[in-house]
């Protein structure tokens, strides 16, 4: 059972983000597929794109015992899906204002829309519990959390996953970009590292995935000695 003061402490950040806050915990359904998931009452799914840096493994949502929603696809059912990752973008800019560790693969969405089979329409993204790293971590290695996650953001959730989104549209570009920039002026920014399975490419649209690459502090500096 939580801490009622880590509860109060992740339902402040979540004020402080400007977002809605949910017991990340969702009843596993075994019997069906090991990654399947039981939805609560509130339409509550995982926001856990397929590539992670692991074996790439699809989450299947159910509800009353027919599967509404999977991880494959990259979300695309989600209509307002660009408009939550441009959240996502601002939110982690936020994060590094208020001097806040954000783990990307625990937020979850609430599907807003008449639940059915492959559902199809909009979302609302919640942080968790799991989202929020702080209250595990000490000051010695806060800043070495916040290199590791802000990088698994830019690079691994959002550079692996939703390049369709970043090339359409033009203002979440414009702030993931704005946000790179930013790690790099605060000397956080490294690539995240290669993954053991990571499916797509920059250049071409696979099931739904396609990559973009965001530079590093590195990758300028070399630039800059090669002109």
């Amino acid at each position: 059972m939580e801490n009622n003061n880590n509860i109060d402490f992740y339902r402040h950040i979540a004020r402080e983000l400007d977002l809605p806050y949910h017991n990340h915990n969702l009843e596993k359904n075994p019997d069906i597929y090991k990654n399947s998931f039981n939805m609560d009452e509130d339409n509550m799914i995982y926001f856990y794109p397929l590539n992670d840096g692991m074996p790439t493994c699809n989450f299947y949502f159910y509800k009353n015992g027919k599967l509404v929603f999977g991880n494959y696809g990259e979300y695309s059912n989600i209509t307002n899906l660009d408009d939550i990752l441009l959240q996502m973008v601002r939110i982690y800019d936020k994060a590094l204002d208020y001097d806040i560790v954000l783990n990307p693969y625990y937020f979850m969405l609430k599907l807003t829309d008449d639940i059915h089979s492959n559902y199809r329409g909009e979302a609302k993204l919640f942080i968790t519990d799991k989202v929020v790293m702080n209250p595990t971590l000490n000051d010695n290695n806060k800043d070495e959390a916040n290199r590791y996650f802000v990088n698994k953001f830019l690079d691994h959730f959002m550079g692996w996953n939703f390049g369709v989104s970043i090339n359409r549209n033009e203002l979440l570009k414009e702030e993931l970009e704005k946000l790179n920039n930013k790690v790099i002026n605060m000397g956080l920014r490294e690539y995240a590292g290669r993954g053991l399975e990571v499916i797509g490419c920059e250049d071409i649209v696979v099931d739904g995935l396609q990559h973009y690459s965001l530079k590093t502090e590195k990758e300028i500096t070399k630039n800059k000695v090669l002109k």
